[in-house]
């Protein structure tokens, strides 16, 4: 069974990306290391939001994909999932999250990963049940048991998301629409990735 591991900065960031915009649905994407991406076992160590106000893949998307595939590979990243949250609070299946951006991650990488966050599990109390994951196979979802889910590191993890959430962290959260409104704003969420580091 697949073993997947989420760093504290990737699952932190979807998650402020989802409460920053809780009345839009949200995506992005998820970087691994590029050594790491076998079928048994990965681990995501950044997560880079994309959007709330239009998620099909657009010129506008597949620019983003471009430079964010360029900032990956310097680092010895990939692409190599996408993550989304519906608005709706009962729409949590792969099949609605995912779309064309998805399809192109999954082209590009194999095996790729879809994470839904399950909006019906956000609260104060944030745990590892606001994820559900699945492989992508064959354009076909094979969602990760709960127990095969994990955050690196396990026990500071959702502290740190507890207080991000109280110092509302989240407005300092920048996805590319907000880039493509203003270019001066920082994608990479370098600031943000500090806070989320010294909150361990």
């Amino acid at each position: 069974m697949t073993e997947v591991k989420f760093s504290a900065r990737a699952f932190c960031k979807m998650i402020l990306h989802a409460v920053k915009y809780p009345h839009c649905a949200i995506n992005g994407v998820l970087l691994a290391k590029s050594h790491a991406t076998t079928s048994k076992e990965i681990e995501f160590v950044d997560a880079v939001p994309l959007f709330h106000i239009c998620l099909n893949l657009t010129p506008m998307a597949e620019i983003a994909l471009m430079q964010i595939d360029e900032f990956a590979s310097s680092r010895g990243l990939v692409i190599a999932g996408y993550y989304a949250a519906n608005e709706n609070l009962r729409d949590n299946t792969f099949e609605k999250a995912f779309n064309k951006a998805g399809e192109k991650i999954a082209a590009n990488c194999s095996p790729a990963y879809m994470v839904v966050l399950n909006n019906t599990q956000f609260s104060s109390a944030p745990s590892l049940s606001i994820l559900k994951v699945a492989q992508i196979v064959e354009g076909n979802f094979r969602q990760i048991d709960e127990q095969n889910i994990s955050l690196n590191p396990a026990k500071t993890t959702l502290e740190s998301l507890k207080t991000l959430l109280q110092e509302k962290a989240y407005n300092d959260l920048i996805d590319f629409d907000n880039h493509l409104d203003d270019i001066s704003l920082d994608w990479m969420n370098v600031e943000l990735n500090k806070k989320v580091e010294e909150s361990l």
